[in-house]
């Protein structure tokens, strides 16, 4: 995992937004996850849901719009304090194994939140072997992504993604 490290740190420009001139199309659904098509992102293909605590969304996807490159992104519907384009130090601890990273803040309707891009699309991929993926950020309330079951999701994301080109 010290591939998440590495692109963890290696946090580039990547925006995620969320206009009225993306063109969001549903492709599927995989293991409790929904797969879906984002024009801005290349197109690039995403899986959705919303997380058990029932107050955050889940979005882990591929940007094409370049060198394919992923993210994460994690939002709330109640008000996180976090204003679209604030940079902010998170932990990530997958299956007991800590990681340091930079979040980007980012609102989309309902939503917000922050999101995480990295260069290396195995850690999406390497993310289906997990059972979870706890994100801290000090001020901010911590959230428990349960990873188990998702290696079909991953699988359905990867067949999205080759159906793009």
């Amino acid at each position: 995992m010290h591939l998440f490290a590495r692109t963890a740190l290696a946090v580039a420009a990547l925006t995620v937004p969320c206009t009225a001139a993306e063109t969001v199309t549903k492709y599927g659904s995989a293991a409790g996850w929904d797969i879906y098509v984002k024009s801005s992102t290349g197109p690039g293909c995403m899986i959705m849901r919303d997380n058990a605590d029932g107050a955050t969304q889940v979005q882990i996807g591929i940007d094409a719009t370049a060198a394919p490159r992923g993210y994460l992104a994690l939002y709330s519907k109640k008000p996180t304090k976090i204003t679209p384009g604030k940079k902010i130090p998170v932990v990530f601890d997958v299956d007991g194994e800590k990681y340091t990273g930079v979040a980007k803040g980012q609102g989309m309707e309902g939503y917000e939140g922050a999101f995480v891009p990295f260069n290396n699309l195995d850690f999406i991929y390497d993310l289906a072997k997990k059972k979870a993926l706890t994100i801290t950020s000090k001020g901010h309330r911590t959230v428990v992504v349960d990873l188990r079951g998702t290696d079909n999701a991953f699988k359905a994301l990867r067949e999205c993604q080759a159906a793009q080109k």
